[in-house]
This record gives structure tokens, sequence and C-alpha cells, in this order.
């Protein structure tokens, strides 16, 4: 028994001696396990503020680069404002006398030819105006000033040439007051220029033009649907004396009823639509009205001068001998328009995301792309518009080469539109002579092209121009 004891003692010696060995292996294990975890934690604190210091970089370098397209955007969208906001303070102080020029043209400048209008404007107002004062100060106004410019576009001239408006000077500055005036217009036209635009300007679907006459037994039925429905009304071919009936109508005599707006039209009261338009018109060249028709309608002469003419034969010669000139300064008047436009949408845009934006503005990605691409459109738009420019100058002097022919037209209308002076059997309508123009102009270029050496192909495109200029006239007889 006694070894079994002796061995049973020293593996009890051994095993107590593997526990301690155990125990310190395992503390030893859990110091490292404890220096592992804070070390693991160390690690995971020092990978996260990298990340964040990385991400912190990361957003720094795109804010830098944002901020830099904001500078640069900003930088040319500024220098541009800013010149605006120069103009615009320029005008500003000169907008009082502008629009006094421009009232008093839209008012008085109607039933005036173009070298009346000319010296009325620049010998009398113009002057007034620069020395006349308004409580001991100036009344000051822009050096060039152009009532036209106020008041309409080029884009807005060319849609009335489109759609019947002659394509000169005068005829412009008509549709100009026709379109601007408060008061009811109406036309000093015997060649019919003016009531042919206007038939084409609002005889569509939506204005649906009403036409009748003085007398005829239903003005009085379509005066009433005109002013109900907001629709346009016509009265062609007017003498000098106005029916009483229409004089409520000329003078906008509106009672107001509540929401609604009464015209008393005779005996019947009529509901008015704001929509309505009263357009007049007369075949006498000189007509003579009543102070009241002149005090309440706006009178416009569209009776052709002869420098008014020449400026539209020239038209018509350059449509039809370089028609791609013709449309090509159609587009360019266009194009100037749509960038126009589209330069005023940017900025609006801009502004309002300006305006709006919230926290930092350097990290608005959609602001910056947004500032970038009105600063492309921009860019684009200013130098198509100096490009148009110079094609604009170089479409009119090269439609300058066809001024004599027009020169020759307008002056041969005019010597035998005088006949009718000798006896009244001589007369012709404007409308068949620009016929015979341009059937001239086509025969000649048909001679030009049939004509050979020794050929007749010129005095058979004369002969053919004779024979039809003497159909015209006799047909007008």
């Amino acid at each position: 028994m006694q070894p079994k004891r002796i061995a049973l003692k020293e593996a009890a010696e051994k095993l107590a001696k593997a526990n301690e060995q155990l125990a310190e292996v395992n503390g030893k294990v859990k110091e490292l396990t404890d220096r592992l975890d804070l070390l693991t934690k160390e690690y995971d604190k020092a990978n996260g503020d990298m990340a964040e210091a990385q991400d912190i970089a990361d957003r720094g370098k795109t804010k830098l680069e944002l901020a830099q397209r904001l500078t640069n955007a900003l930088g040319s969208e500024g220098t541009r404002w800013t010149i605006g906001i120069g103009k615009l303070e320029l005008k500003r102080g000169l907008v009082v006398g502008d629009a006094l020029l421009a009232s008093a043209f839209i008012s008085y400048i109607g039933p005036f030819t173009k070298a009346f209008r000319t010296n009325l404007i620049e010998e009398h107002w113009v002057p007034f105006l620069k020395t006349a004062a308004k409580g001991g100060q100036p009344i000051v106004m822009s050096e060039d000033c152009n009532p036209l410019a106020m008041l309409t576009s080029e884009a807005e001239i060319a849609k009335w040439n489109t759609q019947g408006l002659p394509a000169d000077p005068v005829s412009s500055e008509n549709g100009t007051i026709v379109n601007s005036s408060s008061r009811w217009p109406l036309l000093i036209d015997p060649q019919l220029q003016g009531v042919s635009w206007i038939k084409n300007m609002e005889g569509n679907l939506e204005r649906n033009l009403q036409i009748t006459r003085l007398g005829h037994p239903d003005i009085l039925q379509k005066l009433e649907q005109s002013i109900e429905n907001g629709w346009s009304l016509l009265i062609e071919n007017m003498g000098e004396k106005v029916d009483a009936v229409l004089m409520p109508v000329i003078s906008r005599a509106i009672i107001k009823r509540g929401s609604r707006f009464i015209l008393k039209l005779g005996e019947n009261e009529v509901e008015y639509n704001k929509d309505f338009k009263l357009y007049m018109h007369t075949k006498l060249s000189n007509p003579h009205y009543p102070p009241e028709i002149q005090a309440e309608t706006t009178l416009v002469n569209f009776t052709v001068t002869l420098g008014g003419l020449e400026d539209q034969l020239l038209s018509l010669v350059v449509r039809k001998e370089r028609p791609d000139l013709a449309s090509q300064k159609a587009a360019l008047i266009q194009q100037d328009n749509q960038y126009t436009v589209k330069l005023a949408e940017l900025e609006d845009e801009i502004l309002i995301k300006l305006a709006n934006a919230e926290g930092d503005v350097t990290e608005d990605r959609d602001l910056i792309e947004g500032l970038e691409e009105a600063k492309q459109v921009s860019t684009d738009v200013m130098m198509k518009l100096e490009e148009g420019k110079k094609t604009n100058e170089e479409i009119n002097k090269t439609s300058e080469a066809f001024r004599s022919v027009a020169n020759r037209g307008s002056l041969l209308f005019f010597l035998m539109n005088d006949l009718n002076k000798i006896n009244t059997y001589y007369m012709y309508s404007l409308n068949a002579f620009v016929v015979i123009f341009q059937r001239g102009i086509q025969l000649a270029q048909d001679a030009m092209k049939s004509k050979k050496p020794g050929g007749m192909g010129g005095l058979k495109g004369l002969s053919r121009l004779k024979n039809l200029t003497k159909k015209v006239i006799n047909a007008e007889r």
C-alpha cells in the first residue's frame, strides 16, 4: 500500500504543480487576450479615424472642386450680370423720358406720313424733352431713343410680316401703334394693306374675326356677339360719319356691376368681355373726323408713300431674287429671340436656386451644374449673336444691291396713280401692281435663262410682260 500512497502523493504534487502552471499560463493568456482586445479597439478606432479623415479629405476635395466650379461659373455670370445691372441702372434713369416719347408716339404719330413723323420726333419732340424740366429737374432720355425698341421686338415684327404686314419701317410703326394703343384703332388704308394684315392676324379660330360694315343689317348682332364672346370685330369702308350706336363701344362706356362689366348698346345691355377687340377701317385717303372720334380712337395712316412702297418692293425683290437671304434673315431673327428667351429662363432658374439654397452652397451640385450650363449657353449665345449681327449686316448690304429696282417700281406706281388726276378712268390698285411687279421679275428671270446669243428670249419676255400688264389694267377697269 505504501508505494501506491507514495505514487499518489507524487501524482498529486505533479497535478498541483501542473495546475499552478496552467493557472499561470491562463493568467498570461488572459493578460494577452485583454491586451489584444485593447489593441484591437485601438486598431478599430485608428481605422475609423483614418476612414473619417479620408472621408473628410474626399469631401474637402470635392467641395474645393465644386467651390472652384462655382467661382468660375459665378465669375463669368457675375461679369455679365454686372454689365446688365449697369445697363438697367442707366435705363432706370432714362425710362421716364423714353416712356414719355413712346407714349407720345402711340398717341399722336399715327395719322402722319413717315417724313412728318421723323420731323416731328427729331425736330420737335426730342429737342423739347431734352430742354424741358419737371420740378426744376430736366427730363433725361436716351440719346438714340427708339419708340419701337420700347414697344415691340424684331421677333414680333417678323411675326406680323408673316401675317401680311408689309416689311417697311412705316408699316412696322403702324403695326406697333395698332397693338400697343389702349384705344381702338381706325385704319386710314386706301390700298387695303393694313386691313389685309388685320384679317390674317385676327382670322384664327381663337379670335374668330367678325367683319361687317356700317349700315349692314347684321352689324348690331355681330357687335353684341363679339363683345360677349371676346371676339375681334372689323368694320370696313367707314366714311367720315360714325353711327351713334357705336359711340359707347368706341368710347368704352363700360359700367361695373359687382364682378361683371356691362356695355349699353342701343336699348340692350351686353356683358363686356375683356378680350374683345374693335378695328375700324376707311378707304378715304384724307378723311376728316370730328374731334370726339379723333379723341376716342387711334388714327393710323397705312397710306403707302413713295419711300414706304420702295422698302416693300425691295423686300419682295430680295425674296424673289435671293430667297436664301430672306429665309436666313428670318431664321436669324427667330434664333435671336429663342436665345434671348433661353438666357432669361436660365437666369431666373439660377436666381431662384440661389435664393432657395439651404446650408452650404458649395455642396449643391445641381446648382453649380446649372450655373455651368448657364455659363456655357450664355457663351455660345453671345458668340452666335455676334455672328448673327455680322451676317445681318452682310444681308442688308447685299439687299441694297436691289434698291434701284424697288425705287423704279415705286416711282412707276405713283406715276400711274397720278394719272387719275387727268381722269378717274385711270385708277389702279396696289395689289394689282404688286402682282404685275412680281410677275415681271419672274418673266425677266425666265427671259435671262432662255436668252441665247442672237436670240429673242429677252424681247419675248418683255412682250409677255406688256400683254400681262394690259390684261390686268383692263380687268380693273
